[in-house]
């Protein structure tokens, strides 16, 4: 068995489908905040900057609103966050989003 070529033919096959789940999830992110930026709600997300998104997700949206992430989408979703009112030390790491900013939610795969 040449043990080289199966840690490349793995390391490929790995990459090449983090590459795809992780835009998989920011595209449900970036959507998530479109919605609530197109109800006037400010939206803030905070990239993860830890090597891999297993240990840390793919980074986290605030939004400050009063909707309840369980009734949005039936589910806890770990990179969303839902808050009434926004305190200082939510933000900490923190960027806003805006329309023009959408690309801004982002994860940078190592």
């Amino acid at each position: 068995m040449n043990l080289k070529q199966l840690w490349k033919e793995t390391d490929d096959f790995v990459r090449s489908h983090e590459t795809q789940i992780a835009e998989k999830y920011l595209h449900f992110l970036r959507e998530v905040a479109k919605h609530y930026l197109s109800k006037g709600q400010r939206v803030f997300f905070r990239e993860n900057r830890v090597v891999h998104y297993g240990e840390g997700g793919f980074g986290s949206l605030i939004v400050e609103t009063e909707d309840d992430e369980q009734a949005m989408f039936g589910d806890y979703i770990l990179e969303i966050r839902f808050t009434p009112k926004l305190e200082k030390e939510d933000l900490i790491g923190a960027i806003e989003i805006t329309e023009a900013s959408l690309s801004d939610i982002k994860y940078e795969i190592n």
